[in-house]
């Protein structure tokens, strides 16, 4: 388990690396915040002064080119006739064609945006209330990857946070969440404050499955593992 001064830790030294830099700079570019927004004309007037150009309405007008090279690159990437995920055998291909169904192939669009914006993204998988695995996209900006050696216990661990609302004032509240390979704990920040346990959550720490024995009694299992999976953009250049 992290102590709360590592998790705080981790997240500030993530924040201030180059590679979330980079990343950040490309989901910018891809909202079309150009460097062109801070662009300032000056001109001299007849009296020789330097004054600011405030009227010329274009002069920050940006050009979303990257991010329909983007969108035409997710595009081709995703389409033909041929699925990424192919068996020989009818009934093991019905199985996987319920799993990689349309709600993941949504998710794998969105991951792969991520990946030709910031480089890298990730997929995370959760126990589906049908029972059976599921997908959904995290942000990678908010993924912080600890290897067992940076840890006080030793472990491996990923540290998942995400914007969960604004307050007045502008105070960010943060929603954060630490993997291990048994179990996921949640906690809350409110600005850049103390980090402590989201008394929100029901049940923290909480088992990475939750699922009803035949009684409906609820009992908790692992998957011994930490259910997050980087995808960098390269995986998916050899994939094509």
């Amino acid at each position: 388990m992290l102590k709360l001064s590592e998790i705080k830790q981790f997240m500030e030294e993530d924040a201030a690396s180059h590679k979330k830099k980079m990343a950040r700079q490309g989901v910018k570019y891809y909202e079309g915040e150009h460097k062109i927004m801070r662009a300032r004309i000056f001109y001299v007037d007849s009296d020789g002064t330097v004054k600011e150009d405030t009227m010329r309405s274009n002069v920050r007008i940006s050009h979303p080119f990257f991010t329909e090279l983007v969108d035409q690159e997710v595009q081709y990437m995703l389409s033909g006739d041929e699925k990424f995920i192919q068996s020989d055998d009818p009934v093991l291909q019905s199985l996987v064609d319920t799993y990689f169904d349309d709600s993941f192939w949504a998710e794998m669009q969105e991951t792969l945006t991520g990946c030709i914006v910031k480089g890298f993204d990730y997929l995370y998988a959760y126990y589906t209330a049908n029972n059976r695995i599921g997908f959904q996209h995290a942000d990678s900006i908010g993924v912080i990857e600890v290897e067992a050696k940076d840890a006080e216990d030793q472990e491996e661990h990923v540290i998942y946070w995400y914007v969960d609302r604004i307050e007045r004032e502008k105070k960010v509240i943060k929603k954060i969440q630490v993997w291990d390979e048994r179990e996921t704990y949640y906690y809350v920040q409110e600005g850049d404050g103390k980090i402590k346990a989201d008394e929100k959550v029901p049940l923290n720490p909480r088992p990475h499955i939750i699922t009803k024995d035949e009684k409906g009694e609820l009992f908790g299992s692992s998957f011994h593992f930490i259910p997050f999976f980087r995808m960098p953009l390269s995986l998916w250049h050899k994939t094509k």
